[in-house]
């Protein structure tokens, strides 16, 4: 078999740069080509770097261009620079339980200017941490609204569940935005806002923003299919110390500190109104009914110590928490449960205080206790 023979007039750059290396050239044109070389990949960094601060899909740098047909569809990546340079005095935030409401409805009913910055999935930490820095970034926040999923109270508090958070778009450290500006994913995320803009599509707004209300079959069929009814456990004892120490840094951490520093703004929290399946699923036949009344009562009465937190629930409102025609699964509702979420906050209706929290205790604990939950299955 012959040898392989070397090909050696290939006119290409590196094939280029190894000839003249061969052929001893001299320093000045080595020299030369080398800088030709680094100027053309220096402009090209150029127009890339340009290119995505300028149209600036994460709106790191700055707002929405009235000429850019922006979309609204990446939370974690998004919603720091839209609390960030957006023009707001009130938020709506919290999991995917906040993505139906419409923030120009909630300009209607608490006044001011509304974003919404709802993160799917995310931890009482995450949640947190956003609004930290939308209060450095916006002192003037006058209005938080805000859901807290019960499932969240017994997660450690310094727990994220997303791996991967783009943190380079949460500092004001230039060094590290390379992860932005030369990030491959958002030049395409950049040439689709290009792209929707040349083809003349309106923009998303804050009110489209991740709303799936539309997107989903609803009812009775549709939440019974999300999951396979547990056995029975047998009931779990009292919550222990260490769980209550737990459960309350958590709270303290996570849900109170923020208000307790910002005592001008009003803050708005509801405790997640899951729908009869998920006491079905995950306190009644997890044996943990008891363990959800105290765990309510403990977070209830740590949140009432913040005087500028108004505190909700609707567990119960058995009329909404019995009819699965509004729910997808186990605890996500309609945009209509949404709607009427944010009427009654701004009404007081279901607001827990401290003279009545004790009684609302009561109330789900005999209605939840004696429920017949077998008659879901008839």
């Amino acid at each position: 078999m012959e040898r392989p023979q070397l090909v050696r007039n290939i006119n290409l750059p590196v094939f280029q740069f190894l000839n003249m290396t061969e052929k001893n050239v001299s320093t000045t044109e080595y020299s030369r080509w080398l800088k030709k070389t680094l100027i053309v990949l220096a402009l090209a960094f150029v127009v890339i770097i340009s290119y995505i601060a300028i149209v600036d899909p994460f709106f790191h740098y700055h707002g929405p261009l009235s000429q850019i047909s922006y979309a609204l569809d990446n939370e974690r990546y998004q919603n720091d620079g839209i609390t960030r340079h957006f023009d707001y005095d009130t938020i709506i935030t919290g999991t995917s339980l906040t993505e139906n409401f419409l923030p120009s409805e909630c300009d209607e009913l608490y006044g001011g200017k509304t974003i919404k910055v709802a993160l799917q999935g995310a931890t009482f930490k995450e949640v947190n941490d956003g609004l930290v820095r939308a209060f450095r970034y916006n002192p003037d926040i006058r209005t938080v609204i805000r859901c807290l999923d019960m499932k969240n109270f017994q997660q450690d508090w310094d727990y994220i569940s997303y791996d991967g958070l783009p943190t380079y778009l949460y500092d004001d450290n230039l060094l590290n935005d390379t992860g932005y500006v030369l990030n491959k994913s958002v030049v395409i995320a950049t040439n689709e806002q290009v792209r929707r803009t040349l083809e003349g599509k309106p923009g998303d707004t804050m009110d489209t923003y991740m709303f799936w209300g539309e997107d989903f079959d609803y009812g009775p069929k549709k939440v019974k299919s999300t999951y396979v009814r547990p056995d029975q456990e047998e009931p779990r004892g009292p919550i222990t110390e260490e769980e209550k120490e737990a459960i309350l840094k958590n709270v303290r951490e996570n849900i109170t500190s923020l208000p307790a520093a910002h005592p001008e703004t009003t803050f708005y929290y509801y405790l997640s109104p899951d729908s009869i399946c998920w006491w079905d699923v995950e306190a009644n036949r997890a044996g943990k009914l008891e363990y959800y009344f105290e765990l309510q009562e403990l977070v209830i009465e740590e949140i009432l110590k913040t005087p500028n937190i108004k505190l909700f629930s609707y567990s119960s409102r058995f009329d909404v928490i019995e009819d699965l025609g509004h729910y997808k699964d186990l605890s996500h509702y309609d945009a209509g449960i949404s709607h009427r979420i944010l009427k009654w906050m701004k009404e007081d209706r279901g607001r827990l205080t401290q003279d009545n929290y004790k009684n609302y205790i009561e109330e789900i604990r005999e209605f939840y206790t004696d429920y017949d939950y077998d008659y879901l299955y008839t």
